[in-house]
């Protein structure tokens, strides 16, 4: 046990430095989901950033290996922002304190649950683990780790307790490395226009010339979300197709300045039109 604590220890130092000396933001999280899927033994990692409601707010879905998060299935996603049995337990009882779903709902209750039966579906897991950042306000942000197999013990749950700090450094590098780079990018821009940062980067894939498969695929979203972002897209810069939406955000500077590849215009060989 002494021996695995001053391991976790070490790694956590390890963590913290490179956390410090990311220059993206995406590398904060990235960094982050492959430590705790590996120390806790998971096979997801669910991350709240952002505000959720049942019906709203992007859900980043980490598993082992990956570079990004991915977006579940729109089903899926519900459930996830609902936040059982974690959401209302956090707030009810002004805890923070890492618990699993078993610990707050109930064993039975829990393994019975519509979510409990979504989750193994999508991600074959069983068991989770809340790890909610420190705080005292009403929106809770943090982490929900996922496996299969046993639940989550006493070790694991001592780990999260001592990472809890480290966790809301990391949350407080990413706001910063994420304020720089929109500050410096045309991201800016697109915010002034009304853009999501996900419709930035529809509009950059756009600029690409990529059909909405490949859109899809390099956004890590299904063709219908893509279809959903290219009609804010067009509704927001007043546009009504590809190329004529693409040259209204290079001249409103939505664009990076170097040239970006016109899409091809309807009719032409070499594509299907992801309008």
């Amino acid at each position: 046990m002494a021996y695995r604590v001053a391991h976790d220890y070490e790694r956590m130092l390890d963590l913290a430095v490179a956390v410090m000396e990311s220059r993206r933001p995406g590398d904060v999280w990235q960094l982050v989901a492959a430590e705790l899927l590996r120390r806790l033994d998971g096979s997801v990692l669910l991350m709240k950033d952002g505000d959720w409601t049942p019906s709203s707010g992007a859900v980043g879905v980490w598993l082992p290996g990956a570079p990004a998060p991915v977006e579940p299935d729109d089903a899926t996603a519900r459930l996830i922002r609902s936040g059982y049995p974690f959401a209302s337990h956090y707030v009810d009882h002004d805890d923070r304190d890492p618990r699993t779903a078993a610990q707050v709902a109930g064993d039975r209750a829990w393994s019975h649950s519509e979510t409990a039966s979504a989750l193994r579906e999508s991600f074959g897991t069983r068991h989770m683990l809340g790890l909610p950042l420190p705080g005292h306000d009403s929106a809770v942000r943090g982490f929900i780790v996922h496996r299969d197999g046993t639940d989550f013990d006493d070790r694991d749950l001592f780990y999260a307790a001592r990472v809890q700090p480290l966790l809301a450094a990391a949350a407080a590098q990413h706001r910063l490395l994420a304020h720089r780079r929109a500050e410096e990018s045309p991201a800016a821009a697109g915010a002034g226009h009304g853009l999501t940062p996900r419709e930035t980067a529809v509009l950059r894939t756009l600029a690409e010339g990529l059909p909405a498969t490949a859109m899809a695929r390099r956004l890590g979203v299904s063709v219908r979300t893509v279809h959903k972002h290219l009609q804010n897209l067009y509704r927001k810069l007043e546009t009504a197709d590809r190329l004529g939406t693409v040259l209204r955000a290079q001249e409103l500077g939505l664009l990076s300045a170097a040239p970006a590849p016109v899409p091809r215009p309807p009719g032409r060989p070499g594509g299907q039109c992801a309008r």
